[in-house]
């Protein structure tokens, strides 16, 4: 009977195949190219979302605005108000082709403290893709709104936010139309508020941001940027009937948006071509 003999040499072992290191890097620069097209996707996708955030925001201080204009019948909150130390003025501008300008100036008190009461909550007024919501600048060097100056730290306000000064800067009617002194405006002064802007997102502390603005850079200079925040190229705009919506800041002006009948002696929309890149 014949038996099979027993193999009593070295043990055999299967051979494991890996990856070399040609095709390690041709994984690496596959990821790294999926990366390179799918990270600008989020960004701009998480850009929109905080867009409509702003958007939201800007719908809930257009209605704090409305229910002002009804208890003040059909007044409009002054960009800025008088307080102890800020009188009311005529016009302090050295020619009504420049920017209005009155002696209110870094008031302690502006629209944005008048409609506060209407407000629930004041995180309405701090818009999340803006990072010069509390940047240190602009009048008096103040950190965050103009007016932060004369509260306590839990009473400041964020720069997110601005009225259209073209129209709403109390010194508009002294500088522009020739009448003594500063003042609101009034509903009935505009003719179309569904074509008239009100509120606009800013990153400048200043009550309000007129179309001299349009040419701009943000707040410290940084290339690119503008006085104005946007979301992937697009900017949200409260208009006077509470209506709010993203617009190309060149079709402010092609649609005649910073004023109403009145005139704009300035004319700032004749530089629109000179935007900052973020906006085109």
């Amino acid at each position: 009977m014949n038996q099979q003999t027993a193999y009593s040499g070295p043990p055999c072992f299967r051979r494991l195949k890996g990856f070399t290191l040609i095709e390690l890097l041709v994984v690496l620069a596959i990821i790294g190219l999926l990366a390179a097209l799918l990270f600008p996707v989020f960004a701009r996708a998480r850009e929109a979302a905080r867009g409509l955030s702003c958007l939201s925001n800007e719908k809930q201080i257009g209605t704090a605005l409305l229910l002002y204009l009804q208890d003040y019948d059909e007044t409009y909150p002054m960009s800025r108000l008088p307080d102890a130390t800020h009188p009311l003025s005529g016009c302090m501008a050295p020619s009504p082709l420049w920017n209005p300008s009155d002696q209110l100036e870094g008031s302690s008190i502006n629209w944005k403290r008048e409609i506060a009461p209407y407000i629930k909550n004041l995180q309405v007024f701090d818009c999340p893709s803006n990072a010069y919501a509390w940047y240190q600048g602009g009048f008096n060097g103040t950190m965050g709104d103009e007016s932060n100056w004369a509260y306590p730290r839990s009473q400041w306000l964020p720069a997110s936010y601005a009225y259209n000064g073209a129209f709403f800067h109390e010194a508009v009617p002294p500088c522009w139309y020739g009448e003594p002194r500063v003042r609101p405006r009034y509903l009935a002064e505009i003719s179309a508020p569904a074509q008239l802007l009100w509120v606009i997102e800013s990153r400048y502390n200043y009550p309000d941001l007129g179309n001299w603005f349009l040419t701009l850079t943000a707040p410290d200079g940084r290339g690119g940027l503008g006085a104005f925040q946007s979301h992937n190229g697009a900017i949200n705009f409260l208009f006077a009937d509470g209506h709010a919506k993203r617009l190309k800041l060149a079709a402010t002006c092609m649609q005649h948006l910073w004023t109403d009948v009145y005139p704009d002696p300035e004319d700032s929309c004749k530089n629109v071509s000179q935007i900052p890149p973020e906006y085109r």
